[in-house]
């Protein structure tokens, strides 16, 4: 089972390479819905507020220290990324690969929800754009 997480937005869209053949539902942040078309031109793509980035406009240490009062609370933000990575994680346990299209913060906070369930993947550094990241359930 693999999960993949890609770092995109519709601005580099364009410069990404296409990957054709069908496979499991793709989902996407609505910034990046362009991108994920681009990627994934031949599969369903699941475009929700669910998998977008965190409304917040601090770095995301400062955030979670000190939450923007007009922006996303840290509870909102949790149950997020909790719930985006249940479904990655039904996607992948269904179809054998999971996807997901989205920006550098909530991919890290998912990154970091899947490795303290289990998932094996790089954590360490934040996503840029255009970088793909696979992560591997068990050993």
């Amino acid at each position: 089972m693999d999960i993949l997480l890609i770092c995109a937005d519709d601005g580099i869209a364009a410069t990404l390479p296409s990957t054709g053949g069908r496979g499991a539902t793709v989902l996407s942040a609505p910034a990046a819905c362009q991108a994920a078309q681009r990627l994934f031109p031949d599969r369903r793509i699941e475009v929700k507020p669910l998998y977008g980035e965190p409304r917040t406009r601090f770095s995301l240490l400062a955030w979670m220290l000190k939450p923007d009062p007009d922006g996303e609370s840290a509870e909102e933000v949790k149950r997020r990324v909790v719930d985006a990575s249940i479904r990655l994680t039904q996607l992948s346990k269904s179809h054998g690969e999971g996807s997901l299209v989205g920006g550098p913060r909530l991919l890290r906070l998912i990154a970091f929800k899947l490795a303290s369930i289990g998932w094996r993947g790089p954590i360490v550094r934040g996503f840029k754009p255009g970088e793909a990241r696979r992560f591997s359930f068990g050993s």
